[in-house]
């Protein structure tokens, strides 16, 4: 009985979405290895739109194989983190997409529904693909 609990609790996890976050010094590193777009999500705890990015748009299972497949993802409070100077931060979430190379790809202010996420990260995706 324990067993079958248990492979019903991993097979629920792995249907989970869920962003990988990783962390600002290391990314980077990792763009370089992977080529993948780096995106910063500047937000703070008590922020109603970062909280609807969180349990919403980032749960979302299109959204999350977007992101693994070709982003790496680094969340900073802005109350409690270190945010790069060259990123100006006017409303939570503020959200940055550079290149492997630190260049900025997009700034977007605010958060945003499922679908107008998706179509971002599909929009940045192609433009990163021209380059």
């Amino acid at each position: 009985m324990k067993t079958i609990f248990l492979l019903f609790f991993i097979l629920i996890s792995s249907l989970v979405a869920k962003v990988e976050w990783t962390d600002m010094f290391d990314v980077y590193d990792e763009a370089q290895e992977s080529d993948k777009i780096v995106m910063v999500m500047l937000s703070r705890k008590k922020c109603p739109g970062c909280e609807f990015m969180h349990t919403v748009v980032f749960e979302d299972k299109h959204v999350d194989k977007l992101l693994k497949d070709g982003y790496l993802c680094v969340d900073i409070d802005v109350d409690e983190g270190f945010v790069p100077l060259n990123f100006e931060y006017f409303a939570s979430p503020t959200f940055y997409f550079l290149d492997k190379n630190e260049k900025i790809l997009k700034r977007i202010n605010g958060g945003l529904h499922t679908q107008d996420f998706i179509q971002i990260l599909n929009k940045i995706k192609k433009y990163k693909e021209k380059d």
